[in-house]
């Protein structure tokens, strides 16, 4: 019995521990269950809250007026200038600056009049859209996603530029997340003062295309002076949206150098410009070379390379160098009268060259652009020619010339002439050489475009046969100058041309780019400057007020600098 009651027990004891765990267990539950509904009713309380305040973004207006700094310092490129704004940037920015209230300085680096410098902070990462408008001066819309340190982000720093001057200016920031949805919309006005420096259009001219113009801001560069020439914007309406101050030289291009923009700002200075409008960096070519022409970037070498002129030689435009991009060092990589000692040799030279000196210009480079990593092409003007050099940075060589004429006939330089393919007059006095390379070519061909300015005159060449280039006109008038295409096959060492159309006539001077679909061209002595179509047909032009011309007009869209790609 006793037996059979201590089993009875100790299943009463079981049944026990089993309830007890049974309620241990439903109370676990109830409390898991209580915590997810609470999760739950969190998650929905708290999408419901984020839902309400994405609907609760609205368009608003918030007030702006727009700092300027202050500087001892008068020289935008110098070290003192930069540090001066940097201060009083860096002393602002301890301030509670957000996106609602931002802190929005005018011209803060002194890069460029009309640009903004804009800066406020956020609690939600986001990117932001800009959009720039000044309707009374009837501007094209300017609207971009803008490029931050990251990509999302809750610190908003940028240079807004394409603001109108001499007009008020609408600025509409947007900030997205990452979904997409908008967290803040703002817009504000800025009315910026008149700028009697800027050069006026004076006409609009429309086209018979009816294509859309690229998207981008032309850059007048050169305007009527090879001093003191600012860089002027106009967008694609023929409306002003800034200028940008150099010193004592134009700039013939704006080279993009990883995160910077590069220019010329001095006769032998190059700057480079971070994408809040910062210069942090410069380079001195020395006291020797001064700059003419034209500049670029070759990527894989890291280095600048210039066309310059060495003030200790006799002769002027024939020399080029590079600068190093991580260093600074100035190299000299091809002195032309090394290759063409003849031609140099057989120069006439004239009381007086093209600028009033008496340095002889032989060859008048104007122009050069890279074919591969170590291979260039050059325009020279003087003699109606484009040489490709190859081995640019170790050992160069003559490779070949393009040219339509004889200069050439009884010196040792004829072996390099490529053969011409087909009927059609030669470049004559051209600008702006530049390579295009499709992959659909076989390996070995590739184009050349460039404006052929169809001028018919060398002042250093007596037996310059014109009669080679018939339609080429003088220095006080011509018909047409042409856009020109070749398609160069270096096996077979030919060149035929397989475009070209009529461009208002510039004897000197002027340019020619290929943007993503279109053609942009400025006409130096007719002061003119717009967009084609990639058939030729001209979608619209601008006439300008100048004295005497712009050296050129490119067209660039920031993308990858200020914007995003």
């Amino acid at each position: 019995m006793s037996y059979l009651k201590g089993m009875i027990e100790e299943m009463q004891e079981t049944e026990g521990k089993k309830h007890k765990q049974k309620k241990v267990i439903i109370c676990i539950l109830a409390v898991l269950i209580l915590m997810a509904a609470g999760f739950l009713g969190y998650r929905v309380y708290a999408n419901y809250k984020e839902e309400q305040f994405f609907k609760s973004v609205k368009l608003r207006e918030i007030k702006v007026k727009p700092m300027t700094l202050e500087h001892k310092e008068k020289d935008v490129f110098t070290e003192a200038y930069q540090k001066e704004s940097q201060n009083q940037i860096d002393k602002q920015k301890k301030k509670d600056y957000t996106i609602q209230k931002p802190m929005v300085i005018q011209n803060a680096y002194g890069t460029n009049t009309t640009a903004l410098y804009y800066y406020g902070k956020t609690d939600r990462a986001s990117y932001a859209v800009c959009t720039v408008e000044a309707p009374d001066a009837g501007a094209a819309v300017y609207k971009h996603t803008l490029k931050g340190k990251k990509k999302y982000s809750t610190t908003h720093e940028y240079q807004i530029i394409g603001l109108s001057a001499g007009t008020r200016n609408k600025v509409t920031m947007e900030f997205f997340n990452e979904d997409g949805r908008a967290v803040e919309k703002q817009y504000f006005y800025v009315d910026i003062p008149e700028d009697d420096v800027i050069p006026r259009v004076l006409k609009k001219t429309k086209g018979s295309s009816s294509q859309k113009m690229e998207d981008g801001l032309f850059a007048l560069l050169g305007h009527d002076k090879a001093q003191n020439a600012n860089i002027y914007l106009y967008d694609n309406n023929g409306v002003n949206r800034g200028r940008m101050p150099l010193n004592d030289y134009r700039t013939d291009r704006l080279l993009f150098v990883g995160d910077d923009m590069a220019y010329s700002y001095d006769f032998n200075k190059i700057a480079m410009v971070n994408r809040l409008g910062k210069v942090t960096k410069t380079y001195d070519l020395g006291e020797n070379y001064e700059f003419h022409h034209d500049f670029l970037y070759a990527e894989k070498q890291n280095k600048i390379i210039c066309l310059v002129n060495d003030k200790k030689q006799d002769t002027i435009e024939d020399i080029v160098i590079s600068v190093d991009v991580k260093t600074g060092e100035v190299k000299e990589l091809i002195d032309f009268e090394d290759y063409f000692k003849t031609m140099r040799l057989l120069a006439y030279r004239p009381k007086k060259n093209t600028y009033g000196g008496t340095g002889l210009d032989w060859l008048h480079l104007n122009s050069m652009n890279m074919i591969d990593d170590d291979s260039m092409i050059f325009s020279s003007r003087e003699q109606s020619t484009l040489i490709k050099m190859k081995n640019v940075f170790e050992k160069p060589e003559v490779d070949y010339l393009i040219h339509g004429g004889t200069i050439y006939n009884g010196t040792d330089y004829k072996k390099y002439l490529l053969k011409k393919e087909g009927n059609f007059v030669g470049q004559a006095g051209q600008h702006t050489i530049s390579v295009e390379h499709d992959k659909s070519l076989p390996k070995g061909q590739y184009y050349l475009y460039m404006f052929n300015n169809n001028y018919g005159y060398s002042a250093t060449i007596k037996n310059f046969d014109w009669s080679m280039f018939p339609g080429t006109g003088t220095m006080k008038e011509g018909e047409k100058s042409m856009y020109y295409k070749y398609l160069v096959d270096e096996n077979k060492r030919t060149y035929k041309l397989v475009q070209s159309f009529s461009i208002p006539y510039s004897p000197i001077v002027s340019s020619v780019e290929h943007l993503k679909n279109n053609i942009s061209f400025g006409s130096g002595t007719s002061k003119t400057f717009g967009e084609y179509d990639k058939d030729g047909k001209l979608i619209y032009s601008f006439y300008y007020d100048a004295d005497k011309y712009s050296y050129r007009v490119m067209k660039y869209d920031f993308e990858g600098y200020l914007f995003r790609e």
